[in-house]
């Protein structure tokens, strides 16, 4: 079997690399979204089938720690 030239591994692009990087990022960011938008669907018949909200108080400003402010 002959050699050929130029088949082994190569270095890629320094805007190849960014580009990827960029395309990766961007490719989390719509994956973490979709899941929050599929939480908050999920919480909202949640809501609905139980009467109320998981966590009304937090919505109001109220932290872990208890209400915050007047």
């Amino acid at each position: 079997v002959p050699c050929r030239a130029g088949t082994g591994p190569r270095e890629l692009q320094p805007w190849l690399i960014g580009l990827t990087a960029v395309v990766v990022f961007l490719f989390i960011v719509f994956v973490l979204l979709l899941v929050n938008r599929l939480w908050q669907i999920r919480m909202r018949r949640w809501a609905g089938a139980a009467g109320t909200h998981p966590a009304p108080a937090l919505a109001r400003g109220a932290g872990p720690g208890g209400p915050q402010g007047p």
